[in-house]
Order: C-alpha cells, then structure tokens, then sequence
C-alpha cells in the first residue's frame, strides 16, 4: 500500500490487522469485534493457518490459506467459506468470496471442497480389477540411490582467472509491469478469467551498484576484473562510476530503459560480482550412488480424479470400446452425463484389443500427448506392443535431476512405459521445439539412469532393458515405424528435440 497506493507508513498500518498467537498481536484480538463498523479503518485482516471461533466477521470476499492445514477437512473448508459468505446487512445483493489455492496442494484438497459444494460431478482414471484391464500390468524396475555429499578441493597454485567486463553481460529482457491471468471457477463449475496489471518488484541501478561496492570492502578478489579503464585487482577496485557504467551497458543491449531493474536481473548481476569475490577453499558437491533395484508395479499406480470443468475444457479421455464393462452403475451414469457435454472428439472409444492399459481410461492434456497416445491405440502400432501406462504426474517413476552441479535436486516422472517382449520404451513427450535448461537437466539424468539401470539389470541377471527418449510431434511416424520393424532395440535412436539438447548442451 506504501509503494502503490501511495499511502504514508502510518495510514497504511491503520488499514493492515494482523491477528496470531504472537503476544505483540494480542492487542489486535478485541478489534476483530468492531471490523464490521465504519469508524474501524481496517480493510486487510491477516491470520495464521486456522480460523478460530473469534475469527467472526462478515465482510470478508477474499481467503488465502497459507497452508494445506488450514484448509485440508470438510470442517475446516465449510468454516472458512461459511466465514466469508455472511452478508452484510446493508446489501442486498449476493456477496462472492474468493479462495485462492496454493499450486502445489490445491489438487489434495479439490475433492473435499467439491463435496462441501456438493459438486461430485467427477471421473476417475484407475486400475480395474477385471482379468481384461489386469493382463497389461506389469513390473518396472528402478534405482534406490543414496545421496553422498562429497568436498571438492580447490587446486593449489590455480592459474588466476579472468573476467573481462567490458563486453557486458547477458541480462533478461524485462518489462517492469506484465498482464497476468487469473482462471477463477465458481461453485457451478464455470471458469472466467481476469486480466490485471502486475508491477514486479524492481531494483534500482544505484542500489545494485551499492550492493556490489559494500561487499567488495574488506575481502579479496577471486579473479581479476577487466574494465574499459584497464585492470583491477585487490589493492585497486574499480570505482562506482565503473560498476554502474557495466550495468548500464548490458542493460542498453537487451534493450532495458530507464533506472530499474527487475529482481530476476539484479539477481544475475549479483551472482555475476559474487563470483569475483574469493571463494571457501572447498565446495560441498552433492552425488549420487547405487544403492540397490527397486521393483515398481504398475497395478500400484495410484487413482487420477478430474472434475467436469477440467474435463470439458482441458482434457481428451482416451478409453476401451468396452468401456460399460470397467465402470460400476454409478460410474456410467457420470461418464455418459459428461460425454453428452463435451465435444466430441475429447471422448476417444478405442477398439478393446488395441487398448493395452491397465487403467479403465486415461486423460490426455496437451495436443502432443494426445497425439502419442492415439499412435499407441492405431491399428499399425498396437500389434507390436504388449501393454503401455501413462504414468501419473508425480509418484509413480521419479528421476532426480539438478539443472547445475551442487543445486538442489528435483524430481521428474517420464510420460509413458511401453512394454515390447522383455523390453521397456521410455517417453517423455514435449512440444516440438521445446528446449530449455530444464529439459536439457531431464534429458540427461534420465539418460544416465537408465544406463545404469540396464547395467545393474545385466549385473543381476535380469532381462529387461530399457530405452529412454525425449519425443514431441515431429518424430512420431519415425519412432513408430522404428518400434514396428525393431530398429529402436538395435540402433542409437535419436530424436529431433534429443539432437537439440545435446546441441543446446554443447
């Protein structure tokens, strides 16, 4: 409210109540009682995790839970919506209250509130346990690493390093305010966006510079710095004027007006002078060794429920022609309400002997993949394989990978496992041209494991082996006829996007 309304420290505190356990909010307690009046200036009310019984206002039209906690039971969820849709007595007309939802557990907690909206217009993608779905399960093998941190010492006597900084550096190119959008879905199911300008959080050069020059005093360079003056080193740092003429450079090569900087690049600027200061003699590097196998089934995989307004405007369901035979009463009544509703070709009824998937349907997303698996269920491919899952998002296969060596591990799960005889194709599915950091970090950890997943697989004696590979659209036909005639299980294949990584890489 300071920086964007432009209200005063004191003002702003009037309109901000901040209510928790911490005995400096105590005092805050007695106000919640008279924030519905008009002589009370609060208009931002904060509380943490739980909405306790005190918690009894009416004017409230937006929630944030800040953790999964406070919103993760059927109680809890009724409490906070029952909190935000009292009425105030003087309007007539009917309130909205917005919940917003954390990314990262909003699908934990989306049955729940769909049950307290009595919203159970779901379906569900899981195994069925009839002999017709239960012959394509089968076993996949994994690695059980242990992680090792190990030092890295620096060498003795290393040849000093150079940074020549009169060529500027590569900064982002940024806009200090962007239009973002907001997907907002009613208890009817229906989904509206909102467009609003977001001012990002900027920096000033002369902060930056600041910065820099501060953590300058009193430590050592690492490397020696190259400006357009000549050198610098310990006993003579280059001067203000010098740091910021650098920034303002690389900030007039991206095309970067004005004094500001957004976060994102004064962080690179940052992590760019950081680097010259002297580092600790040993780094702490993070790897990875083989533990032992772990066996996963794919009758294991656990269920994927999606709601009506998801389906009809996200998603392509891919299932047996026989399809009434895998679904209880309740089950077809729900599919057959939705099928009438969505567009024809999101429903895919597959021919029954070229359906090889445990579950009794399986939800497509993006065009890409409903691309693959339409190739997987054709006439010309099915014949030559003998069962295939798309795997759930997260918790079925995970490979850990870093996108820089010491960074912290993340975790991905690739698309799709297809059986072919004692073989196992391996796919994850992008878009054509899609390369980036981040793939090229997935690309790479998945290769490694399952080179050493096939070696510890032949150490142990058993047959099957694996053969990994980033597709997207473009390479389909090729793939499919180099599985058909068997040149996948004898040859190096490589795919488009796969060249364009290593390309990327290199």
């Amino acid at each position: 409210m300071i920086n964007h309304v432009g209200l005063d420290e004191n003002d702003a505190a009037e309109k901000v109540l901040v209510v928790t356990s911490a005995a400096k909010h105590k005092i805050n307690l007695p106000k919640l009682g008279t924030v519905d009046s008009k002589e009370n200036s609060a208009e931002w009310i904060f509380s943490v995790s739980m909405l306790t019984e005190g918690w009894d206002v009416k004017n409230v039209f937006q929630i944030v839970p800040w953790e999964d906690r406070a919103f993760n039971s059927k109680l809890l969820i009724a409490q906070v919506l029952g909190r935000g849709l009292r009425i105030p007595e003087e309007l007539r007309v009917q309130p909205k209250v917005r919940v917003y939802n954390h990314a990262s557990w909003s699908k934990k907690i989306q049955s729940l509130v769909d049950e307290i909206l009595e919203m159970e217009l779901t379906l569900t993608s899981k195994n069925v346990d009839i002999p017709e779905r239960e012959k394509y399960n089968f076993s996949l093998y994994s690695i059980d690493y242990t992680r090792e941190e190990r030092v890295s010492d620096k060498k003795e006597g290393a040849q000093q390093e150079v940074f020549d900084l009169t060529k500027g550096m590569k900064l982002v190119s940024q806009l200090e305010e962007e239009e973002q959008e907001t997907e907002y879905e009613d208890i009817k199911g229906n989904i509206s966006l909102k467009k609003t300008i977001v001012k990002k959080e900027t920096v000033s050069i002369d902060e930056v510079v600041r910065k820099i020059s501060e953590s300058f005093k009193g430590r050592a360079l690492e490397a020696k710095l190259v400006f357009t003056n000549g050198e610098y080193e310990n006993e003579k740092l280059p001067p203000i004027s010098e740091i910021k003429s650098f920034i303002r450079s690389s900030m007039d090569e991206c095309g970067i007006n004005g004094d500001l900087l957004t976060q994102e690049n004064a962080n690179k600027i940052y992590g760019k002078f950081t680097g010259l200061l002297r580092r600790k003699p040993s780094t702490p590097v993070f790897n990875k060794k083989v533990n032992d196998l772990i066996e996963i089934e794919t009758s294991a995989m656990r269920s994927q429920t999606e709601r009506y307004s998801v389906i009809k405007q996200y998603l392509t369901l891919f299932m047996s022609s026989a399809y009434k035979k895998e679904m209880d009463e309740d089950e077809q009544i729900v599919f057959e309400k939705i099928k009438d509703e969505v567009k024809g070709r999101q429903v895919q009824e597959i021919n029954r002997y070229c359906y090889k998937t445990p579950v009794n349907m399986v939800f497509a997303t993006l065009e890409p993949e409903r691309k693959f698996i339409s190739m997987l269920t054709s006439d010309e491919l099915s014949p030559h394989i003998d069962a295939w899952v798309k795997a759930r998002d997260t918790g079925f296969y995970t490979i850990d990978y870093q996108k820089n060596k010491g960074s912290k591990f993340k975790g991905f799960n690739p698309d799709f496992f297809v059986k072919v005889g004692d073989a196992v194709l391996v796919i994850e599915i992008k878009a054509d041209g899609d390369i980036s950091e981040e793939n090229k970090a997935k690309y790479k950890a998945a290769k490694r494991h399952f080179e050493l997943l096939n070696l510890e697989l032949q150490n142990k004696g058993i047959k099957q082996r694996y053969y990994f590979d980033f597709l997207s659209p473009v390479d389909y036909k090729t793939y499919m006829k180099y599985v058909i005639d068997g040149r996948i299980f004898s040859s190096n294949y490589r795919s488009s996007i796969e060249d364009a990584l290593e390309k990327y890489e290199n």
